[in-house]
């Protein structure tokens, strides 16, 4: 029986083992923390479900979405609306209806509303030239040459940059678009608004939970060196040194760069330059919901400068919170994240409570509990140029050697990309091994 050693119980890594053991070989996954994972977690407790990272998914995800109906996981459809603050002003937006609804709304004046067709006419256009193709983003680098917030002031306007562009880079990346390349501004509207949004029953750790129950995951159990020696690899964790057929390594860049010797020359560049972002999500559950239709709030930095999203959970699936309870997830922006971070947790809920109740006043008493988890990497930094060097390194990799990686530095992270990922790597271990 072909052995193998997945490095990291992300959804990535758990579902290369889940290919692999489906193929017949002896799986070990390794993983440096006490939970399996990654950043597709869900907390429960006191009959709430707390999305502590990834929170949803488009309709279009459909590497994941064949995956959880393998495993049994039910995916439904969110509350169709979603809220852009706007001089203090919650504007709803129906995702059922976006045409007439971003015709109607007041959240844009109408000098703003007559430049959205550029906005899409550019996503159709890299869509159509194949650029905005997350199994291979070296096809994105003719289109990574500025900011997301250059591009929305030059080629649209400075309200659609504040009151629509940078919602969604918040959304998607939970950075301000001058921190980031407009690749993300093109794929996050390509997403966002050309699908559904979904949730996993139960919370979004299913899936990953699902997976892990079925392999052997080793936690707390860091590997501290990966080399490929003349019949396979060899992996080296807790002082013990033990030789697979083959390894996928899909833990963050900077571990995988130092733990990968031989590949150092490859993933050291991208290292140098990529870095992450950083996240503090506040969790809020309360005795009764806010009076708000959305799922999701979206706030621009100029409404709010520390505070990127709010996830209206309970109204993004009903099992969230206890009937007639509420429950919000507070997202801050990367630069407010890294500036608080190791703040006391009293002073981070202080400062997201006092951005709740800015928006909804009639919570002020309904706060039934807290919860505060730091994400001291959230998701690569894709600043401009990131997507070139992505490139370079997706053309170096061998797709023929026994260390394949399925890792969120290898493209735009998400919970789509690491099952494509996580497949690819797999079927190129196997094939591989046969060869």
């Amino acid at each position: 029986m072909a052995r193998a050693a997945i490095i990291g119980a992300g959804l990535s890594g758990l579902t290369a083992g889940h290919r692999l053991q489906e193929a017949g070989w002896q799986v070990d996954v390794f993983e440096a923390t006490d939970a399996p994972g990654g950043r597709v977690q869900t907390v429960r407790r006191d009959g709430y479900a707390i999305d502590t990272g990834a929170s949803a998914l488009g309709s279009t995800y459909h590497s994941y979405l064949s995956l959880a109906r393998e495993l049994g996981v039910e995916m439904r459809p969110t509350a169709p609306y979603i809220g852009i603050r706007r001089a203090g002003t919650t504007h709803l937006l129906d995702m059922d209806k976006m045409v007439s609804s971003g015709l109607t709304t007041p959240l844009l004046s109408l000098g703003a509303k007559l430049r959205v067709p550029r906005l899409a006419a550019d996503v159709v256009l890299a869509k159509a030239r194949g650029r905005l193709d997350y199994a291979d983003m070296r096809k994105a680098a003719p289109l990574d040459t500025e900011s997301a917030r250059a591009y929305a002031r030059r080629a649209l306007c400075a309200e659609l940059d504040s009151y629509l562009c940078e919602p969604i880079v918040r959304t998607m990346l939970i950075a301000d678009t001058d921190k980031v390349s407009k690749v993300e501004l093109l794929s996050g509207i390509g997403n966002i608004f050309t699908a559904k949004i979904l949730a996993a029953a139960g919370g979004q750790g299913r899936v990953p939970e699902a997976l892990a129950a079925a392999l052997k995951v080793h936690l707390q159990t860091p590997v501290t060196e990966v080399r490929r020696v003349e019949n396979g690899v060899r992996i080296t964790h807790s002082g013990t040194t033990s030789e697979y057929d083959a390894c996928v390594v899909t833990c963050p860049l900077p571990e995988a760069t130092a733990i990968c010797v031989d590949d150092r020359g490859i993933l050291g560049p991208l290292n140098d330059s990529l870095g992450y972002t950083q996240c503090v999500s506040v969790a809020v559950g309360t005795v009764r919901p806010p009076d708000c239709l959305a799922f999701l709030v979206m706030f621009p930095s100029v409404e709010d400068p520390d505070i990127a999203l709010m996830f209206l959970d309970h109204n993004k699936a009903p099992d969230r919170a206890p009937a007639g309870h509420g429950l919000l997830s507070c997202l801050w922006e990367t630069g407010a994240s890294e500036r608080m971070i190791d703040a006391p947790d009293e002073q981070l809920i202080d400062h997201t409570l006092a951005s709740v109740f800015a928006v909804f006043p009639e919570l002020r008493d309904a706060v039934e509990f807290t919860h505060v988890t730091r994400w001291r990497r959230a998701l690569p930094f894709t600043r401009i140029g990131a997507y070139q060097d992505i490139g370079r390194l997706n053309a170096a990799l061998d797709p023929a050697s026994p260390v394949q990686y399925a890792a969120d530095f290898m493209s735009a992270a998400g919970q789509n990309t690491a099952v494509e990922f996580g497949n690819r790597a797999a079927r190129n271990v196997i094939g591989a091994l046969s060869s």
